[in-house]
C-alpha cells in the first residue's frame, strides 16, 4: 500500500537514478561541493542581510524576499533525506552544514544591527516581536511545509513551487532576529526567536523524511546493501527520527499549554471586565518566572479580583496570574 502511495505522490516509480538525482540536488557532495558551498553562504549572507534591515525597518515584503532568497532550506532537506536513507555520512555533513548556517545567519544579524541598536527599540518593531516565540499555528504550518518541501525537491514537475514553500516556512527572519535582539541585550526574546526557528526546523526534519520515506528512497538507496548494513541504516533512521520527535513533541506540547492558557485567561477577563470600564490589552502566558500576564486599560473602578480568581481556578496549568492595571483618563475638547 505504501508503495503505491510513494509512487502516486513521487509520479513514477523511485529508482537508483532518481536516488542519485536528489543526492545531487540535496547533498553537498562530489566535485562540485566547492561551489555549492560558495552559493549556498553567499546567498545567506545575503538573505540574512536583507532579513535583518527588513525586520529593522518593519518591512513585511522586505522579509519576504529575504525569505525568498535564503537557502537555508536545502540543507535541512538534505538532512530530512539522508535520515531517510540512513547515510551516516551525509547525515553528518548536512548536519554541519546546516548549523553552520544557523550560526552565519546569528552572525550577520548581530554584527548589522549592533552599530544601529542606539536609534530603535525593538518592543515597537512589530515584525521583530512577531517572531519571538513558537505559536500553535507556526508549528502545523512547519509540519505541512516540510511535506511540501519533500514533495516539491522529489518531482521535476513541481520545482516551481520552492519559493512558496520558502515563503510559507520563516526560517532566514527568526535567525536574523536572534542577531538583532541581542545586539540589543535582549537575550530572553533572543532564546524565544531561537526556539521558533527550532521549532520549524524540527518539523521540517520530520515530516520531510517520513515523506522521502514513503516514496520509498529509502527501499532503493539501501537494495544493494548486506543485512547488517540494511538493519544498521533502519536503526540510524528510527534514532535520528526519535531524536527530533522528542524536542519537537516536548515544544509542542509547550505551545498548546501556552494558547490554552492565553484563550482561558482572555474569555475569563472580557467576562470579567464586562459592563466596567475597563478592557483587555493583552495576554501574555509566555512569560519568565511561570507568570501569565494579564494587561488591561481604562478607568473608573476594578471589579472585583476575586471574581477573576474564580473564574481561572484550575486554568493556569500551575502557573500564576499577574494583573497589570493601566488607568487611562478620556477628555472631549471642542475645537469650535
Amino acid at each position: 500500500m505504501w508503495e503505491s502511495i510513494g509512487t502516486i505522490l513521487h509520479g513514477d516509480p523511485v529508482d537508483k537514478k532518481e536516488v542519485n538525482r536528489m543526492r545531487d540536488l540535496v547533498l553537498f557532495e562530489g566535485p562540485e561541493t566547492k561551489k555549492k558551498l560558495v552559493k549556498f553562504f553567499c546567498l545567506l549572507i545575503l538573505s540574512s542581510g536583507i532579513a535583518t534591515y527588513g525586520l529593522l525597518g518593519d518591512s513585511v515584503a522586505v522579509v519576504i524576499g529575504a525569505m525568498i532568497v535564503a537557502p537555508l532550506m536545502l540543507p535541512i532537506m538534505g538532512l530530512a533525506f539522508s535520515i531517510s536513507i540512513a547515510d551516516r555520512l551525509a547525515i553528518k555533513h548536512s548536519l554541519l552544514l546546516s548549523i553552520g548556517g544557523i550560526l552565519t545567519a546569528i552572525a550577520v544579524g548581530f554584527i548589522l544591527a549592533w552599530p544601529l541598536s542606539n536609534f530603535f527599540q525593538v518592543q515597537n518593531i512589530d515584525q521583530v516581536m512577531v517572531r519571538t516565540s513558537p505559536r500553535l499555528l507556526d508549528l502545523l504550518a512547519a509540519l505541512i511545509t516540510g511535506f511540501a518541501g519533500a514533495f516539491a525537491m522529489s518531482r521535476h514537475d513541481v520545482s516551481d513551487t520552492l519559493p512558496g514553500v520558502a515563503i510559507a516556512i520563516s526560517l532566514v527572519p527568526p535567525l536574523a532576529n536572534v542577531g538583532i535582539l541581542m545586539a540589543t541585550s535582549n537575550y530572553s526574546l533572543a532564546l524565544g526567536s531561537l526556539l521558533l526557528f527550532m521549532t520549524n526546523y524540527f518539523a521540517i526534519l520530520l515530516t520531510g523524511a517520513l515523506l522521502f520515506g514513503i516514496m520509498s528512497f529509502p527501499k532503493v538507496a539501501i537494495l544493494k546493501q548486506s543485512l547488517s548494513a540494511k538493519r544498521s541504516g533502519i536503526i540510524i533512521a528510527i534514532v535520528m527520527l526519535v531524536l527530533i520527535a522528542v524536542p519537537l513533541g516536548y515544544t509542542g506540547y509547550n505551545i498548546f499549554i501556552d494558547n490554552s492558557i492565553t484563550q482561558n485567561v482572555n474569555e475569563a477577563s472580557i467576562n470579567w471586565l464586562s459592563g466596567s470600564g475597563f478592557e483587555v490589552i493583552s495576554v501574555d502566558a509566555e512569560s519568565v518566572n511561570e507568570e501569565v500576564i494579564l494587561r488591561v486599560i481604562g478607568e473608573g473602578e476594578l471589579p472585583p479580583i476575586a471574581d477573576l480568581e474564580e473564574m481561572i481556578k484550575g486554568k493556569l496549568y500551575g502557573k500564576t496570574l499577574k494583573v497589570e492595571v493601566v488607568y487611562s483618563s478620556t477628555y472631549f475638547l471642542d475645537g469650535g
